[in-house]
């Protein structure tokens, strides 16, 4: 199966897991993966502009991942911000050499994620090698090594920022990989929603708290322009070595199937024009620590 059809097959087990309740989660858990997917399960019609979004940014992660030769011990992947754990859990059922960590500090997610595992360890023939913790990815960072770091809309509310991305380098093992996907400041659409934010009261500084009663400095919606990434990136001893652009359109074309179809076509071609390519509402960068 081609990388993208990997992506496709898992993205289609989760729209059926959140159609209905297919693995019996507890109610409460159930609740809020729903909300976590509020647009994916209530917007029927918009599910394929959903899955060409999700398949187009987590890519290239997959396409590094398959790149790195077999080893044991695993390869070590942290995803840190992991939500309820979609994408954590998608990592370690690519191979049996890799371990995950996922790191997020809201504890309802943190226990859907946990509670979500075992619908996907009945799907897959080998050890999905993925653990769950509810911690501050700060402290995470200063104690554990990885080879990989994810972060997916994340480093929006991560705070600092920039402390985030300088403790990742030293968290990585020589010639390691930090690869981030999130909303682009830049996109029309996304710098809309953030100054509604903003006018609607809602400040950067959110503090959330753990299940232990630690409290950890948060921001809300605070979006970032590729560009500043990169120079952000660069500053704390990375090599930027990939940059994808993708969803130039907005989600209701995908109520067309025509309209659709020549979107995504167009979709490709936009992410790879020079200057055009920096107004995508999504980016996925890939940096190497150097």
């Amino acid at each position: 199966m081609s990388k993208p059809n990997r992506a496709l097959a898992f993205y289609l087990q989760l729209e059926a897991e959140i159609s209905k309740n297919h693995d019996g989660l507890d109610p409460s858990y159930y609740d809020c993966l729903s909300r976590y997917y509020k647009s994916l399960k209530n917007n029927v019609s918009l599910r394929p502009f959903y899955r060409y979004s999700w398949t187009r940014r987590v890519t290239p992660m997959l396409i590094l991942l398959h790149s790195l030769p077999p080893r044991e011990p695993p390869w070590r992947v942290l995803d840190a911000g992991c939500g309820v754990g979609t994408e954590a859990i998608f990592w370690s059922t690519l191979r049996s050499d890799v371990q995950v960590v996922g790191v997020d500090a809201n504890v309802e997610r943190l226990c859907t994620a946990r509670a979500r595992l075992p619908y996907y360890v009945h799907r897959f023939p080998h050890l999905l090698r993925v653990s769950f913790l509810n911690d501050d990815v700060f402290r995470v960072l200063v104690t554990q090594q990885f080879d990989i770091i994810w972060i997916m809309e994340a480093i929006s509310h991560i705070d600092p920022a920039e402390t985030f991305i300088a403790q990742a380098h030293s968290a990585l093992e020589p010639g390691g990989c930090l690869v981030i996907s999130d909303s682009n400041i830049l996109n029309p659409v996304m710098a809309w929603r953030e100054f509604r934010l903003r006018m609607q009261g809602v400040t950067h500084n959110t503090p959330i708290v753990t299940e232990t009663g630690a409290v950890i400095r948060a921001a809300a919606e605070r979006y970032f322009s590729p560009g500043k990434l990169a120079c952000i990136l660069r500053k704390s001893g990375f090599d930027l070595i990939e940059m994808h652009m993708s969803v130039f359109f907005p989600p209701v074309l995908a109520r067309s199937r025509p309209l659709f179809a020549m979107a995504t076509r167009l979709d490709f071609l936009l992410g790879r024009l020079f200057g055009l390519r920096t107004l995508g509402g999504i980016y996925t960068l890939v940096a190497r620590s150097i």
